[in-house]
């Protein structure tokens, strides 16, 4: 097929997979993909690279594009940067929207980390304006067993429960809860994480049990879809070298 005047060749893109490495392990892999002269860097995702790599987008003034949640009381003197991740007040009035439409009396927040209270702060300071009653917990730290926290909570009958948890450890969270018998019409499980879309929860279809969750793609919308399609297909497309470092989980 002959190149269509207006349309722009395809992106050159360059992957890296690594994991668990250090500030300076991860600053040369930033310096080698720059070398070859990238328009922009997106990624990675976890907390202990992405800044020394938006340390070295800064001092080389190239753009930044972040993908995870940002700290909102990181003192933030970065330029070279976007990030796609919604702001935190959003999310937090968001979760609490849908706690009222619900109308849930009693809650329970299950927590992985501590940044899971800043995002849910405005449900956690609902008490003292709305009549519902919150009851907090966080899941093990240094293990993936959530079987005994959730058998606390099947005890307790804590039906109506949110977690606040990477896609990740939802996966792990919603086989434990299936073993638990937990996954019922009587319970109902909202999960904070706006990439619950991407498990497979063909396994939970049938049980009868009440989820929900965030997305931020409308792909039942015909023009979203068709975009969807599209940058999968230039992907497929796209010239691509891909780079692998410790051989272990990804994390790009």
């Amino acid at each position: 097929m002959a190149p269509q005047k207006g349309l722009l060749s395809p992106l050159l893109y360059f992957v890296t997979h690594f994991c668990c490495l250090g500030s300076a392990q991860v600053l040369r892999i930033a310096c080698d993909q720059l070398a070859l002269g990238v328009g922009a860097v997106f990624g990675p995702s976890h907390s202990s690279s992405v800044s020394a790599v938006q340390s070295i987008c800064n001092a080389l003034e190239v753009p930044h594009i972040q993908t995870r949640w940002k700290h909102p009381s990181v003192d933030n003197k970065d330029s070279f940067y976007v990030n796609l991740f919604p702001e935190y007040a959003s999310i937090s009035r968001a979760v609490l929207d849908i706690v009222q439409y619900y109308k849930w009396k009693t809650v329970t927040v299950v927590y992985e980390d501590a940044t899971g209270l800043i995002r849910l702060q405005e449900l956690i300071k609902a008490p003292s304006r709305y009549s519902i009653k919150i009851k907090i917990r966080q899941l093990p730290t240094g293990s993936k067993d959530a079987r005994p926290l959730l058998k606390e909570m099947k005890k307790g009958k804590e039906f109506y429960v949110i977690f606040d948890c990477s896609y990740q450890t939802s996966a792990d969270v919603l086989k434990q809860i299936l073993s638990m018998g937990m996954m019922t019409e009587y319970y109902h499980y909202f999960f904070t994480t706006l990439d619950l879309f991407a498990l497979d929860l063909e396994p939970y279809r049938y049980s009868g049990v009440n989820m929900t969750g965030f997305r931020l793609l409308n792909i039942d919308n015909p023009s979203v879809s068709s975009v969807v399609e599209r940058w999968a297909m230039e992907r497929m497309q796209a010239p691509s070298k891909v780079r692998r470092h410790d051989g272990g989980h990804d994390d790009d």
